[in-house]
């Protein structure tokens, strides 16, 4: 049977929605989804209320923690950010209310694919349901994208690899795009300490989230030199700037 992904319930499981419920007014008129996967192979529809969901979670967990995350934290901070309303500061509270969600995105996401083995352990998952610690091994960066009122894009993808000396290592990288707000978490394991580094070309587009937010940043950051996503080609090729890493 199969067990949720935060805790240690097994059995019947509840449907987690990939695009908040709460997320449906803030998209007036047809809202478009589209979702890429690692082939390549896109999934597009358009539909009056959002409705994808992942079966991926316990009952218990979508309706306390899980719900707190969505009301108390993503609601109040990302509202501004998915209409597109400029000038917001996003210190430090902001930074880990939007990593919350986030990485409960991201943890939803990997579990969505039925894959035999999760990307994060059961302890790590435990550890996040249970105290919302995210794993020391994620990061995330966050970007602006204009024209994009009423659309969500996803796209999440595995590095596997394996070294002469025996040595592996493995990544997962999920980008997310909702209105005019885009996130991306990125989580390496090794079996050797590693430093990776994505593809340039992004350097001030994507502004540091988690775990040291950029300090003093003004949503979108055009102040400080950001810029922005301005196309669904550049999403797709923002969120494969780790498709090909740099190791040292």
């Amino acid at each position: 049977m199969k067990e949720c992904a935060f805790c240690d319930h097994t059995g019947k499981l509840s449907a987690e929605h990939i695009v908040s419920a709460w997320m449906e007014s803030l998209f007036p008129g047809e809202l478009r989804l589209r979702r890429t996967n690692q082939e390549g192979e896109q999934t597009e529809r358009k539909v009056d209320k959002i409705d994808w969901k992942a079966r991926v979670v316990c009952e218990t967990c979508n309706n306390t923690w899980m719900s707190h995350i969505e009301h108390s934290h993503a609601k109040p901070v990302m509202t501004p950010l998915i209409t597109g309303e400029i000038g917001i500061p996003i210190g430090s509270n902001e930074a880990r209310s939007l990593a919350l969600f986030a990485f409960k995105t991201a943890v939803v996401l990997d579990h969505s694919k039925n894959r035999e083995n999760h990307f994060f352990s059961r302890e790590e998952r435990h550890a996040f349901g249970e105290k919302q610690i995210i794993p020391s091994t994620v990061q995330m960066w966050l970007a602006g994208f204009a024209n994009h009122r009423r659309g969500g894009r996803f796209k999440s993808f595995y590095h596997h690899g394996q070294f002469p000396s025996s040595n592996r290592f493995q990544m997962y990288v999920c980008t997310c795009a909702i209105g005019n707000l885009a996130f991306q978490v990125v989580a390496a394991k090794s079996t050797i300490g590693l430093t990776f580094e994505p593809l340039q070309g992004f350097e001030s587009l994507a502004v540091p989230l988690w775990p040291e937010p950029f300090r003093g940043y003004i949503w979108p950051g055009t102040e400080i030199g950001a810029t922005v996503l301005t196309s669904n080609e550049q999403f797709d090729s923002f969120a494969l700037r780790w498709h090909e890493v740099s190791i040292f």
